[in-house]
């Protein structure tokens, strides 16, 4: 079976930000100028193409809008060379953008970036942290509006804008109430950044660099998982939920989902596959060739070892404790608050210590919870 690798031993520069609601939730969003006397805008839908491997290992080619995305207009008003006149994001359910200019410009392009404000951002290397960007069709004369249509991401590299837009399904269920950032241990204008390392031309990847960048390198392909892009986020936000604390993680190399690891590596792993299928709404990890493994699992599950060192055992607990109907009231928010007060060696630490100390259940239906995935405490 192949592992899911990490690197446990190995290991929205803001345009001017205000807070705007998104989908329900509050996001830094960049401040565009007033379009009300603008005389020249750019339309359009950033959208791109991408093998869906949570569809199977046949991938099929999907198109997407590309969500909170961001980009910038550039334009020149006479013969002199085009520079940057604005910027802001894609929208947060439609991928539209209108990207205006109070005047007549004598050509003008949108360039977007493989970023979303200063909350996350794709880049080419570890020692070249610019954003993948590429040009919208070039324009003349433009004055008044001016539809551009759907712009495609080039597909050489769609993957990048890929990570860009499934980090929102990430964000937006962050259950941090107090501030735009990933954790409500931070404020608004300290917000830490998530970096993804991607690069077509490398096969090598699936792992978060800790304690080095704290970057989340990516081989060629792999961004065709969003399991696997969000997999390897949770072990970032499990590290941002802790104050940039982590627990000292051992007999990580190799892990596999039904084996045995160690308490260590069982909670790290366990919380970042939870992260993934509960981002996504499943119960599942998928691979970047499309195959996928189930965590459902009970004392009878063939080939399954048992107890809190399986990484499988321990992030179907988190499932569902956080399942609707669940002890924990439908959703992970009062894990994700404990968190943020309360750091966890392992899975044991976390639900006989930390739940008690945050009025969260440790009897009953989350007791029973956790024996039928084998974990008795």
């Amino acid at each position: 079976m192949q592992l899911i690798r990490r690197s446990a031993n190995r290991r929205l520069r803001a345009f001017g930000a205000v807070l705007i609601t998104t989908l329900g939730l509050t996001t830094a969003v960049a401040v565009t100028p007033a379009t009300a006397a603008a005389s020249a805008c750019l339309t359009g839908t950033l959208a791109f193409d991408h093998l869906d491997a949570e569809a199977g290992t046949s991938k099929p080619l999907r198109t997407q809008v590309a969500r909170n995305a961001n980009w910038e207009l550039w334009g020149r008003t006479g013969s002199g060379t085009a520079t940057r006149l604005t910027a802001g994001i894609t929208g947060a359910s439609d991928g539209r953008f209108t990207a205006c200019h109070t005047g007549s410009l004598a050509e003008a392009y949108v360039r977007f970036r493989s970023s979303s404000t200063s909350m996350w951002r794709v880049v080419k290397a570890a020692n070249n942290t610019t954003d993948y960007t590429f040009d919208s069709a070039r324009r003349t004369n433009v004055s008044g509006t001016l539809d551009l249509g759907t712009v495609k991401v080039p597909s050489t590299l769609q993957r990048a804008w890929k990570v860009v837009d499934t980090l929102n399904v990430l964000y937006w269920k962050r259950a941090n109430p107090s501030s735009s950032c990933w954790t409500a241990r931070q404020s608004d204008g300290r917000c830490d950044q998530i970096t993804f390392v991607w690069d077509p031309k490398v096969a090598d990847g699936g792992y978060w660099d800790y304690p080095n960048t704290n970057y989340v390198f990516l081989g060629a392909t792999m961004p065709d998982s969003k399991h696997l892009i969000l997999h390897e986020a949770g072990h970032w936000l499990q590290w941002q939920l802790y104050g940039r604390g982590f627990p000292v993680v051992e007999g990580c190399n190799p892990h596999y989902i039904e084996k045995h690891s160690s308490e260590s590596c069982a909670w790290t792993e366990g919380f970042a596959d939870a992260v993934a299928a509960y981002a996504l709404g499943d119960y599942r990890y998928v691979y970047d060739n499309g195959s996928s493994y189930s965590f459902e699992n009970d004392a009878s599950t063939p080939g399954w070892d048992d107890g809190d060192t399986v990484q499988g055992r321990v992030g179907s607990s988190l499932l569902d404790l956080w399942a609707p109907g669940g002890p924990d009231g439908g959703n992970w928010n009062r894990t994700i608050a404990l968190m943020t007060r309360h750091f966890s060696q392992d899975f044991r630490e976390y639900f006989t210590e930390d739940r008690p100390a945050a009025g969260l259940s440790t009897t009953g239906a989350a007791e029973r919870i956790l024996a039928g995935h084998t974990i008795w405490y």
